[in-house]
């Protein structure tokens, strides 16, 4: 009985994982939404770049997935806005950074799990809002020199 509990949960659980991961390939397909996704293969095929002190080649074998969204319509801004509200403390996610200046907030946090760390970020200008998911094995230090490029 405990064994079945366990599965039922489990699949739940990996049910609920997955549907946080489209919620954002939902909005991708919105009229008024800049969308870019650049797989792992992709980032294989590039090759000793480097920009001031990070080896993007380095960093981009440890790289897994990358997904920006972007948007300046009013509307498809408020829909990535309440679909980014699940990226929290409760749901794992660590704050990192914080950042408000004027109507402009910028946040990054991150997830470690045990395959790859996922790494968010999130800028909110009211009527533009933007997330920027990297997925990968990266160490603090390397997410904050891409961000600092």
């Amino acid at each position: 009985m405990k064994t079945r509990l366990f599965i039922i949960v489990s699949i739940m659980l990996a049910a609920l994982s997955v549907n946080a991961q489209n919620r954002f390939e939902k909005i991708a397909e919105m009229e008024g939404v800049t969308s870019v996704y650049v797989s792992p293969k992709m980032f294989s095929m590039m090759n000793g770049s480097n920009t001031g002190d990070i080896n993007i080649d380095k960093v981009a074998k440890k790289l897994t997935g990358l997904q920006i969204l972007s948007s300046e319509n009013q509307e498809a801004s408020d829909m990535l806005r309440k679909e980014a509200a699940f990226i929290n403390t409760k749901n794992g996610y660590e704050e990192l950074l914080r950042v408000k200046e004027g109507n402009e907030r910028v946040f990054i946090y991150m997830k470690e799990n045990k395959d790859a760390n996922e790494y968010v970020l999130l800028v909110d200008e009211g009527k533009e809002f933007t997330v920027i998911i990297l997925e990968g094995k990266l160490t603090v230090d390397e997410v904050r020199g891409i961000v600092n490029q």
